[in-house]
């Protein structure tokens, strides 16, 4: 019964250690990228840039807004899709590749990846106000680089890792596993790079996804406008018009 529970004590203790150590490297991340108060005065930004994807170019704008407004419009071949947030009602999109073209709410799947995204600081910076809980997982070293990793946990059940260079301090890679359509297992790994500032704030330029090892996407963004006019940007699903009585 006393090993049982020093053992207890032991791993409650560990447990409390690693929470330390995870919150220390979020406090020096925020620092890194540009410190609390600059954070907080960037209240919205809109990125202009390109992603390429199977070969294929697409133009894109962004807007996002605290706490988790997110517009999204990408143009390519004269089809635009419109997909857009207001951090409180399901996420919907307008596609004028499909006829007729409506605006609707996203499938389950796409919508929950698409919410995940639009929250406006990452989660070193965000922490528990928005439901993280961090933990220090140990250093390890890719590509020659040394890494520093913190295991994200969020709702107890979407758990994915940071790792931060351990240098600068930048996240570097998001690492997370899900599972395709067809049951299999997938290990996402998300790079950021090119990091400029923005009104004083880090922020990555260059993002790349890859999936199991093969890279299947990346995002060059040409430039981030801070703190933008919004009072002409749609967050909130237009509603349809009601049909008029006929006389």
């Amino acid at each position: 019964m006393g090993r049982v529970f020093l053992l207890g004590v032991f791993l409650i203790a560990a447990a409390g250690l690693r929470g330390d150590r995870a919150l220390e490297i979020a406090l020096i991340h925020v620092e890194a990228i540009g410190g609390v108060k600059r954070i907080e005065a960037l209240q919205s930004l809109r990125a202009h840039g390109h992603v390429v994807t199977s070969g294929k170019q697409v133009r894109f704008t962004m807007t996002a807004a605290r706490p988790a407004r997110i517009r999204l419009e990408t143009d390519a071949g004269g089809r635009t899709l419109i997909q857009a947030s207001d951090g409180e009602e399901p996420p919907w999109e307008f596609d004028t590749g499909t006829w007729p073209p409506q605006y609707r709410e996203m499938s389950a799947g796409v919508a929950r990846t698409f919410a995940a995204d639009a929250e406006f600081d990452d989660p070193l910076v965000a922490r528990a106000s928005r439901g993280y809980t961090l933990d220090y997982a140990g250093e390890l070293t890719v590509d020659g680089r040394k890494l520093v990793r913190v295991l994200v946990t969020r709702k107890f059940s979407e758990t994915f890792s940071l790792l931060l260079d351990e240098e600068t301090y930048f996240v570097v890679m998001r690492v997370e596993h899900r599972e395709s359509a067809g049951g299999r297992k997938l290990q996402l790994v998300t790079h950021y790079s090119d990091f400029r500032p923005v009104d004083g704030v880090l922020l990555p330029h260059t993002v790349t996804l890859t999936v199991d090892g093969k890279a299947t996407q990346q995002t060059k963004i040409s430039r981030i406008e801070a703190n933008p006019d919004l009072k002409n940007v749609v967050f909130v699903r237009p509603k349809p018009r009601p049909a008029q009585a006929t006389p």
